[in-house]
C-alpha cells in the first residue's frame, strides 16, 4: 500500500468514475485501474463494484474510505512536520534517566541548554536501567544518567560527574524518627523498609548500603517499589520507611565518543 494507490482510491471513490479520476490526478485511466487492482489484491478484498455502466463502492470500500483519508492526512502531517524540522534546523538531544527524581534535578540543566542552544530540543526517555543501557549501547539515546558503578563495564563512552549525593531515608511526617538528622539500621528495627526494584538500581557487590539493605530485608518485613515515585508515595502514606542506595553514588552523564 502506498500513497499513490490511496490517492487513486479516494479520487475514484469521490467521482465514481475512473476516467474523471485519472484526469483529476493527471494519470492515464489504465494507470489508475492498475493502482486500484493492486490495492485490492494487497487488501484481499474488492473495493469497487464496476461494469461498463456503473462504478460503486462495495461495503468494504465504504469502510476503507475513512481509513484511507486518515492515512493520507497523517502522511501529509508527517511530511509537513519534517519540512518544518528541516527549515528550523532543530536537533534532538535524547536523554535517558531511571527515576522521576532525576527528572526534577534536570530542570536547571535543560534551562541552560535552552538558553544557550535554542535549536537543541531534549527528548526524555524514562526507562529502567537495563532498558536504558540497551538503548544507549544501540545509540538510540545520546546520553544517560547513571551511577559510576552501573556503567563501569561500558565501553566507547565518556563519563562526566555531575553530582554527589548522600544516602537518606524518607519517613512519614508523623514518624518518631522525622526529627533525627541521622538514622541507622539499628534504629529501624521492626520498621517496614521500602526499597527500589533491582531493575531501577541493580544490586552491586561491595556496596555497603545495598548489602545492609539486603541483610535487613531478609529478616524484616519490607516492600519493593517499581519506581522512586511509588516508594515516596508509600512512605508518605505511612506504609514504611523508604531507603535506597541511588543517592550516595556519584551521578554521571554518559555520552558516546564522537566517531
Amino acid at each position: 500500500m502506498n500513497s499513490q494507490q490511496l490517492h487513486c482510491f479516494l479520487c475514484v471513490a469521490d467521482k465514481l468514475n475512473f476516467t474523471k479520476a485519472a484526469e483529476e490526478l493527471f494519470l492515464s485511466t489504465p494507470t489508475v485501474t492498475h493502482h486500484i487492482k493492486a490495492l485490492e489484491e494487497e487488501l484481499h478484498t474488492q473495493l469497487f463494484f464496476r461494469n461498463s455502466k456503473v462504478v460503486q463502492l462495495t461495503e468494504a470500500g465504504t469502510v476503507f474510505y475513512n481509513d484511507a483519508k486518515e492515512i493520507i492526512a497523517k502522511m501529509d502531517i508527517a511530511q509537513k512536520n519534517l519540512q518544518t524540522l528541516a527549515q528550523t534546523n532543530i536537533t534532538f538531544l535524547r536523554i535517558g534517566c531511571v527515576t522521576h527524581t532525576e527528572l526534577d534535578r534536570m530542570v536547571s540543566v535543560l534551562s541552560g541548554i535552552q538558553k544557550q542552544y535554542p535549536c537543541i530540543h531534549p527528548k526524555i526517555f524514562l526507562q529502567d536501567y537495563f532498558t536504558l543501557k540497551t538503548l544507549f549501547e544501540n545509540k538510540q539515546i545520546d546520553l544517560m544518567i547513571a551511577t559510576k558503578e552501573m556503567i563501569q563495564d561500558m565501553k566507547n563512552c565518556i563519563f562526566t560527574k555531575i553530582k554527589s549525593m548522600h544516602s537518606y531515608a524518607l519517613v512519614p511526617v508523623s514518624h518518631p524518627l522525622r526529627d533525627r538528622t541521622h538514622v541507622s539500621f539499628h534504629t529501624l528495627t521492626d520498621e517496614c523498609l521500602i526499597t527500589l526494584h533491582p531493575k531501577v538500581i541493580p544490586y552491586q557487590y561491595g556496596n555497603t548500603l545495598q548489602e545492609n539493605i539486603r541483610a535487613y530485608t531478609q529478616n524484616h518485613i519490607h516492600m519493593t517499589a517499581e519506581s522512586d515515585s511509588e516508594a515516596i508515595l508509600l512512605a508518605r502514606s505511612d506504609y514504611g520507611i523508604a531507603a535506597w542506595e541511588k543517592s550516595p553514588l556519584n551521578r554521571y552523564f554518559i555520552r558516546h565518543y564522537a566517531q
